[in-house]
């Protein structure tokens, strides 16, 4: 589907689109091995809006690994999370199968703390977060690995190499998804290698600026331009819905999400 075939209204070359028009364009058209980077500050609805995507697009026969940095009593998302895209949570990698995984849509790879000892909990972390990323590098099905806290797995961890090695050599089978609350210090692989980007507004002029210098193809002022004037909303139950930019690299196509 080309941009003029949806767009309506149109701002310049940005097509605007109902979050829910975006959702079933982005479920049809997205490909197995396809990776995906979300921009911006916490609270923007990054997690919420990858949730909502990978529902249009996982299945048993393309499972999604999510790894998830939080312990359980401070990210009641993943809980969440577990039930509606119908994953199993694992505390250590490869989790051991049993019968009831051939039906469900991955898992969420969320490693023990032990919330005494900082230092173990890190390693713990590093430890199973590594040995999966290496594991489905070497998948030979396809499968997405998404990195909740992609900062926290690139520089706390210091899993930068395994991380961008996907990004760089993952295809034909592995995509990577990125959450990235601190873009500007992001590998710039995360910005180069996704077919598909979604920039969140972000109150630190300065990223919006790194964002826009470094997704290829479209011209920066115009992208931190949009950026700026995206808006965000609070929804009925207390919980934030933003705006974002959407920016699919072949065309490129530019279009800026709704809330509704």
């Amino acid at each position: 589907m080309t941009a003029s075939a949806v767009a309506s209204p149109v701002i310049g070359h940005v097509n605007v689109l109902s979050r829910q028009r975006f959702l079933e364009m982005f479920g049809r058209d997205y490909t197995s091995a396809q990776h995906v980077t979300f921009l911006g500050p916490t609270g923007r609805g990054k997690t919420y809006t990858a949730e909502e995507m990978l529902r249009q697009v996982i299945s048993p026969n393309l499972p999604v690994v999510i790894l998830a940095g939080k312990p359980p009593m401070r990210d009641e998302t993943m809980a969440k999370a577990a039930t509606y895209l119908n994953l199993r949570i694992v505390e250590t990698w490869p989790p051991e199968w049993n019968i009831g995984d051939k039906k469900r849509n991955g898992y969420i790879l969320r490693p023990k703390h032990t919330m005494t000892d900082i230092d173990a909990d890190n390693e713990n972390l590093r430890k199973q977060f590594r040995s999966a990323l290496l594991h489905l590098y070497a998948s030979k099905s396809p499968v997405i690995v998404m990195a909740d806290e992609a900062y926290q797995i690139q520089v706390d961890l210091k899993l930068k190499t395994e991380y961008e090695t996907i990004l760089m050599r993952g295809r034909p089978t592995v995509a990577m998804w990125s959450l990235l609350q601190r873009g500007r210090y992001s590998s710039y692989h995360a910005y180069d290698a996704p077919e598909h980007i979604l920039i969140f507004k972000d109150p630190d002029t300065s990223n919006v600026k790194r964002y826009a210098e470094l997704v290829g193809g479209v011209n920066p002022y115009f992208v931190s331009q949009i950026v700026n004037g995206l808006e965000t909303k609070r929804s009925q139950q207390g919980s934030t819905i933003s705006e974002f930019l959407y920016i699919k690299r072949s065309g490129p196509e530019l279009y800026v999400v709704k809330t509704d």
